[in-house]
């Protein structure tokens, strides 16, 4: 055979190729879209007013505020959830759901976690959109248990930390000073598990103390720390410039807000502006994301 026929003959092949993984795609994205109808409307599920959670969501995905009462632009025909258990709950069970927890919770499994800005939740490269910070705030000047109990949270304590978040400081060595006395502990959900983790283990090392955990929401826990009412409050979201000026307070972890949607949603992966829309009432259908 001839160079000539040899290079016709290539071209066609190659071109049939083409061709074909033109057609598979295609049909792969009709099939997504088919999917994506079926969904029909969006049903959005979002934090309570006061979450550390849906006030950092709100705030990095661009729709934080709305007017002097300072409260987020989320729709009003949202889904209100006091947990992140409730939120995987609702969208495990209903295919039009879309909501949003803690990266580090438990049961995150049973849903799909969607990329943001094609940067994946797992990924280590500081390049992932919703990321935030905890911390442990709390007034005036931390008495010997409650100094020791923090030392051990910023040290030995990471080690817990980094099961489940990014860590803030190596773990390192801790020698308890084994002062006596209760701390209690109020405010984030997203938190909650967490520090319940790391004061048991404390409370093992310096059986003297007793350290008591409270789910409420962030702002509960600011709130009940400055009226005194608790000695420490876990927070989820930066403090505001009042609290800031009222409180001091540490950081505890790094934690990314994961996305999530039912197992049977085609999409693997969304943009801040699309959450936005969907958020605030601007895309109302799983169709309109075609």
């Amino acid at each position: 055979m001839t160079r000539k026929k040899w290079s016709f003959l290539f071209t066609v092949c190659l071109v049939t190729a083409l061709i074909g993984c033109g057609q598979k795609n295609s049909q792969v994205d009709k099939n997504n879209n088919e999917e994506l109808n079926k969904l029909g409307q969006i049903q959005v599920i979002s934090r309570e007013e006061g979450s550390g959670t849906r006030d950092t969501f709100a705030s990095l995905a661009g729709f934080n505020k709305d007017g002097a009462d300072g409260i987020d632009k989320t729709v009003n025909t949202a889904t209100i959830a006091d947990s992140m258990d409730s939120v995987i709950e609702t969208v495990s069970k209903n295919p039009s759901e879309i909501g949003y927890v803690s990266a580090g919770t438990t049961g995150i499994e049973g849903v799909k976690t969607l990329e943001i800005n094609g940067e994946a939740v797992s990924d280590n490269k500081g390049k992932y959109p919703l990321t935030r910070s905890f911390y442990l705030a709390y007034s005036g000047t931390l008495n010997d248990v409650e100094q020791d109990f923090m030392t051990y949270v910023q040290s030995a304590g990471q080690e817990m930390v980094s099961g489940h978040y990014e860590t803030i400081a190596k773990n390192a060595t801790f020698l308890s000073n084994q002062s006596e006395g209760t701390i209690r502990i109020e405010g984030s959900t997203s938190m909650a598990a967490l520090m319940k983790e790391i004061a048991d283990a404390y409370m093992k090392i310096n059986t003297h103390a007793t350290i008591q955990v409270t789910a409420t929401d962030s702002t509960k826990g600011l709130n009940s720390v400055m009226s005194g009412n608790c000695d420490m409050a876990m927070s989820s979201r930066d403090l505001k410039d009042y609290e800031k000026e009222l409180l001091n307070y540490n950081t505890v972890a790094k934690d990314k807000i994961a996305v999530i949607v039912n197992q049977k949603n085609p999409l693997s992966d969304i943009t801040l502006y699309m959450l936005k829309s969907i958020y605030t009432g601007g895309v109302k259908n799983w169709e309109d994301l075609q």
